[in-house]
């Protein structure tokens, strides 16, 4: 068969799976093999050795009290004790939430793409932060939204800035996602200020605001910082267990409100029937007079890492390379001057044993190419102190 003949005999795929084929993963992990030895800044994930195996798998033990009951059909909405304890957990950051207003979901990706199923028709405008977290921006576009981005600097999201892009807009936007809390990529957040005119602004101008807060719990300095969905209950909040217990459980939840809560569960319904239930059981007993204490452990290590990359950028970095300065969550976004690529750079840097997230994937449309993530969470402080001369050599060889 000719290879005309093959690409004609093919399966025809949609090209919703198109944004999930561009992905900078390949890549980064070609370069993983390519160096094994590298030190990894490009997940965003918690490291291993704070990850509390004993303690889940004691909930999972206690999960497996319920007998055969828990291999049957549950609920749509997930396992109540659970939800009724996230409520709890939402009321300390200020949001008053109904546990029958909660959705448990397979972590906050999930959660993502439920958002864009229940809002999102082909060619509509969804809103972003410039930069944002690129496997957002794969399931909007996989919706063929139109992802529209919005600026954002060390005080969060540009609100100025977003109320001239909608004056700019042919149609009202669905909703704008957001990161407001120690955003990923960048480790900013959003001014209370800033909060409060977005809150404003969205309903004024008609739009949902859909709150994404991973990393919220893991505040260095002081309180955690109240929530976007405290200062409106139709905010539609996306939270997870993946950043303060594991990424691999799969458990995070939906909070919406009453109008819009038969939406999400129905599609929810829809698309899996409910959650793996032995695990969200796992996850509430795991956490039953625990958490708390866990995640002050966890706050203090990733604290410690955070002051280990900044005190290494500040050593090592030559004139005219900026980074933020995260007052909690994973990471922290570095900007070379004019004239420098970090895509073009990765893989000098993955040869001298550093590997890095180019900007250029967070971003809607790849225009920024000139900043770097780097997650201070997953390495030890002497490495991330090592790391930070091999990048400073990296970027003195351009």
């Amino acid at each position: 068969m000719t290879e005309t003949a093959q690409e004609q005999a093919a399966p025809a795929t949609s090209r919703r799976i198109e944004p999930f084929v561009a992905s900078v993963w390949p890549w980064v992990h070609d370069l993983e093999e390519r160096n094994p030895e590298a030190v990894f800044f490009g997940g965003g994930v918690p490291p291993t050795d704070v990850i509390p195996v004993d303690r889940l798998r004691h909930g999972s033990e206690r999960a497996w009290e319920d007998g055969a009951d828990i291999l049957l059909y549950g609920e749509v909405r997930g396992y109540r004790p659970l939800r009724e304890l996230i409520a709890a957990r939402m009321l300390t950051r200020g949001a008053n939430v109904d546990p029958a207003d909660i959705l448990i979901t397979n972590g906050a990706q999930q959660g993502i793409d439920l958002a864009a199923r229940v809002f999102v028709d082909p060619g509509d405008i969804v809103l972003t932060e410039a930069p944002t977290f690129m496997d957002a921006l794969r399931v909007f576009k996989s919706h063929e939204a139109e992802t529209v981005g919005v600026p954002v600097d060390e005080f969060g999201l540009q609100v100025d800035v977003l109320e001239t892009i909608l004056d700019q807009l042919p149609k009202r936007p669905k909703f704008l996602y957001t990161v407001p809390t120690y955003q990923n990529p960048m480790g900013v957040t959003m001014s209370a200020a800033r909060r409060r005119a977005l809150v404003d602004l969205s309903q004024e101008r008609g739009f949902v605001i859909v709150e994404d807060d991973p990393y919220g719990d893991l505040s260095f300095d002081g309180a955690p910082v109240p929530t976007l969905k405290s200062l409106d209950p139709d905010v539609v909040y996306l939270g997870t267990f993946s950043k303060i217990l594991a990424p691999g459980l799969r458990v995070g939840w939906v909070a919406s409100s009453p109008r819009l809560r038969e939406s999400f569960f129905n599609v929810k319904e829809g698309t899996d029937i409910h959650n793996e239930r032995i695990m969200t059981r796992a996850v509430f007993h795991a956490s039953q007079g625990f958490l708390d204490d866990h995640i002050a452990a966890t706050r203090e290590i990733y604290r410690r890492r955070r002051d280990a990359m900044l005190a290494g950028l500040a050593r090592e970095m030559p004139v005219g390379v900026h980074w933020t300065t995260p007052n909690g969550g994973f990471f922290l976004w570095v900007t070379l001057p004019e004239g420098y690529d970090t895509d073009a750079m990765l893989s000098d840097a993955t040869d001298r044993g550093i590997i890095y997230l180019p900007s250029s994937w967070f971003y809607p449309d790849r225009s920024w190419n000139r900043s770097m993530r780097l997650n201070f969470s997953s390495q030890p402080e002497e490495r991330i102190t090592e790391a930070m001369r091999r990048l400073a050599e990296t970027i003195a060889a351009v």
